[in-house]
C-alpha cells in the first residue's frame, strides 16, 4: 500500500524548481572563471572561483535535497526520475569535492591536486548537463529539446522530420474523426505536458487513447456517457483557485470551447471512430466546433474588428489632434486601433476635420461632456470602425439620431443626460449588434427601453436606479 506523503514534504518539494537554478548559474559561472584564470589575462578572476564555487556546491545540496522530497509525490518515469536524482546528486557530490580540492590547493599548491580538481570540475559539468536535460525531460516531456529543432537540423542530427502536433485544419467540420481530430488535439496542447510517458501525475496518462481508458490512481478518467460522474469533466469546470482544476496554476488553461467539445465527448459515449455528422450536437456545440474551422465564429463583430489589422493612422494628423488637448490612445500594445477622448466642453466641431482624416483607425469614441450638436453627428455616422461611442451629457436629440443607424459594429452607446426620447431611440433597431446602451436621466421609459430590447435580443438597456416615483437617481456604468 502507498504510503501517503505529508504536506511539509510536499510543500518544501515545491522549491525545487525555484531553487535549481541557483547551483546551474553559480557552477557554470566558476568553471568559466577557472578556466579564464588559467590565461594571464585574466588570472585575477581565479580568486573569485573558490567563493562562487562554494555557493554552487552549497545550493546544488540544497536543490537536491528538495528535489528529493518533491519526488515523494510521484507521477513521474521511474528510470528517468533515478537518473536526474543521481546525476543530481552527483553535482552536488563533485562541486563539493571540487570545492574542497580548491580550498587544499590555495593553502598548497600542488600540480596533483590541481588536475584532480580541474577533473572534478569537469565532471561537475557533465553531470550537470544529464541533471539538467533529464530535469527537463521530466518536466516537459522527453523532446523538449527537439520539439521544435528545424527539420534541416533534425535530418543533420539523424532525427526524423517533425510532427506536427495540436489540431489540424478542419475544412468540413461534419466529416472531423471527434477523437483525433477534435479532442486528442485538445488533450495533446492542454493536458500531456503532465500525462505523458515520462510525467503521469495521478499515475494518469493521455497521450494514447489505451492509456486515457485506463485511468490514474483516481479511476478511470470518465465515465462513457456520464460526464458528471466523469472525474475529468468535473475537474476542467473546478474554480482556477481549486486545488484539483485542471489544467494546475501555471499550465496552458482551456478555452470555453474546449470544454463545451470534452463535456459533449464524453455525454456522447467518449466515442473514438466517430465523425461529428454521427453524433448529437447542440447548438452550443456547434458554436465550439465552429471555432475550430474558424477561430474568430465566436466572435462579437467588435472582436473581430480588433482581431484585425488596420493601417496606421497619420502620425501628423495625431499629433495636431494631441496638441489640442485630444487623448489618442492604441486600445491595446501593438494595435493600430485608436481609442480618443475629447476633454470636456470642447467643440467637437473644431475637431471634426481632423478626426475626419484619422476615422479608419478610431474604433472607440468618448464625446461625453463635450460641445456637440446633431449636424455633427453626420461625420460620426461615417466612423464605421466604431464600436463604443460615449455622447452623455451633450446636446444630441432624437433627429440626430437618424445619422448613427449605418455603424454596424457599435457595441456599446451612451446617450444618458440627452434630450433623446422612446421615438428616437427606435431608430436604432437597425444596429443589430448593440450590446449595451446608457440612456439614464433621458426621455426614453421603461416601455420603450423594452420595445428596442425586443428588436434587438442580446441588448441590455440601463435605465439607471429609478427612486419610488421612476426618476433615474444615478448610473450603473462600465
Amino acid at each position: 500500500m502507498e504510503q501517503e506523503v505529508s504536506d511539509i514534504v510536499l510543500f518544501l518539494g515545491r522549491f525545487h524548481p525555484l531553487v535549481l537554478h541557483l547551483p546551474i548559474g553559480f557552477l557554470v559561472m566558476a568553471f568559466i572563471l577557472e578556466i579564464a584564470s588559467r590565461f594571464k589575462r585574466f588570472e585575477k578572476v581565479g580568486s573569485a572561483a573558490g567563493f562562487v564555487l562554494f555557493l554552487g556546491a552549497a545550493s546544488a545540496a540544497l536543490a537536491a535535497v528538495l528535489g528529493y522530497l518533491l519526488a515523494q509525490a510521484g507521477g513521474y518515469n521511474e528510470e528517468m526520475l533515478a537518473i536526474h536524482q543521481w546525476s543530481g546528486i552527483g553535482v552536488a557530490v563533485a562541486s563539493g569535492c571540487a570545492y574542497l580540492l580548491k580550498w587544499q590547493h590555495d593553502r598548497n599548491p600542488s600540480q596533483v591536486v590541481d588536475r584532480a580538481y580541474l577533473s572534478l570540475l569537469s565532471i561537475m559539468m557533465l553531470t550537470l548537463a544529464v541533471a539538467g536535460h533529464y530535469g527537463g525531460s521530466l518536466t516537459h516531456g522527453s523532446d523538449y529539446l527537439t520539439q521544435y529543432m528545424p527539420n534541416g537540423l533534425r535530418a543533420v542530427a539523424g532525427l526524423p522530420p517533425k510532427e506536427e502536433k495540436g489540431f489540424k485544419e478542419i475544412t468540413n467540420i461534419q466529416e472531423a474523426q471527434i477523437y483525433s481530430d477534435i479532442v486528442d488535439p485538445i488533450l495533446e496542447t492542454r493536458c500531456t505536458s503532465c500525462h505523458n510517458e515520462t510525467k503521469s501525475k495521478g499515475e494518469l496518462q493521455m497521450h494514447t487513447r489505451e492509456l486515457l481508458l485506463k485511468g490514474g490512481e483516481s479511476g478511470p478518467a470518465f465515465v462513457e456517457g456520464n460526464a458528471g460522474e466523469s472525474e475529468m469533466i468535473r475537474r476542467i469546470f473546478l474554480p482556477e483557485t481549486h486545488d484539483d482544476h485542471m489544467p494546475p496554476e501555471g499550465k496552458r488553461p482551456l478555452t470555453d470551447a474546449h470544454k463545451e467539445l470534452l463535456e459533449w465527448w464524453v455525454s456522447s459515449g467518449a466515442p473514438f471512430d466517430k465523425k461529428v455528422a454521427e453524433v448529437e450536437v447542440s447548438e452550443e456545440v456547434q458554436s465550439a466546433l465552429n471555432t475550430l474551422v474558424d477561430p474568430q465564429a465566436d466572435m462579437s463583430p467588435a472582436e473581430k474588428l480588433l482581431a484585425s489589422e488596420v493601417a496606421p493612422a497619420n502620425a501628423q494628423v495625431l499629433v495636431d489632434l494631441e496638441k489640442q488637448g485630444i487623448d489618442i490612445r492604441p486600445v491595446a500594445t501593438g494595435s493600430n486601433w485608436l481609442q480618443v477622448d475629447v476633454p470636456r466642453n470642447r467643440s467637437v466641431d473644431s475637431l471634426m476635420s481632423g478626426l475626419r482624416e484619422v476615422s479608419t483607425q478610431i474604433t472607440w469614441l468618448d464625446l461625453g461632456d463635450s460641445i456637440i450638436s446633431d449636424t455633427a453627428l453626420v461625420d460620426i455616422g461615417n466612423f464605421t470602425n466604431l464600436t463604443r461611442l460615449h455622447l452623455q451629457n451633450t446636446g444630441v436629440t432624437d433627429k440626430g439620431l437618424t445619422h448613427l443607424t449605418g455603424l454596424s459594429n457599435l457595441e456599446l452607446l451612451n446617450l444618458y443626460g440627452t434630450e433623446v426620447t422612446d421615438e428616437g431611440i427606435q431608430q436604432l433597431k437597425k444596429l443589430s449588434h448593440l450590446r449595451k446602451f446608457f440612456v439614464w436621466q433621458t426621455g426614453v421609459t421603461p416601455e420603450g427601453a423594452q420595445e428596442l430590447e425586443n428588436a434587438l435580443p442580446g441588448l441590455e438597456v440601463n435605465l439607471g436606479l429609478r427612486d419610488t416615483t421612476g426618476v433615474a437617481t444615478a448610473e450603473v456604468d462600465e
